[in-house]
């Protein structure tokens, strides 16, 4: 793998026939709504992250694939800052173009059943990343969990069901939440729930 830094916000990555072979992808088919292949797209982001010149943690990243000739292909990755919904839209349509993205959502739970069966049902999705679980006699149980993939209408689409279970809450509560509320399982939340019993 080479990195070339094109600019502050934009870097190319190349990847050799061995490189996409060692990542499982096929430049040839890629498919950017199959959840395995924009799984492999972080990995190669995560092993590239020390190059790049720039945190891809929480951004808004543009990747534009293409093929090589010799097996092998090149990755622009923009990190896109303030860019607006419009253009993320018309974007977002392009079949070369994926918006990925990488934040910590915060979810909250009236009960343990419906915290437990949603953790069933998400425990080893590629794009979950670690998570934390807060509780409070007051509030209920809130979930910090790192979610990876492509957003739609302000929700990361593989996660839109967290919904059914849970209320949505604003990220900027999450320092008073650290503060106040009881830790309960830090990092892996949803697997440890996920093998709990209700």
């Amino acid at each position: 793998m080479n990195i070339l830094k094109i600019s502050d916000s934009k870097v190319k990555i190349m990847l050799s026939a061995s490189d996409a072979k060692h990542y499982g992808i096929d430049p040839v088919a890629l498919d950017y709504k199959d959840e395995e292949t924009r799984e492999r797209i972080w990995e190669i982001l995560d092993d590239a992250k020390g190059g790049m010149g720039f945190s891809h943690d929480g951004e808004k990243l543009l990747i534009q694939f293409y093929p090589s000739k010799d097996g092998g292909a090149e990755l622009f990755v923009t990190r896109l800052e303030n860019l607006p919904e419009r253009s993320e839209r018309l974007l977002s349509r392009a079949n070369d173009v994926a918006m990925l993205e990488k934040s910590f959502s915060l979810y909250n739970f009236e009960s343990r059943e419906d915290l437990v069966s949603l953790a069933r049902i998400i425990n080893g999705k590629s794009g979950i990343g670690k998570s934390d679980l807060y509780f409070d006699e007051s509030d209920g149980y809130f979930l910090k969990i790192e979610e990876r993939g492509i957003r739609k209408n302000g929700v990361i689409c593989e996660f839109a069901l967290m919904l059914d279970f849970s209320r949505s809450v604003r990220r900027d509560k999450f320092p008073y939440i650290r503060e106040h509320y009881k830790l309960l399982i830090e990092d892996n939340a949803v697997e440890s729930l996920a093998m709990s019993k209700k």
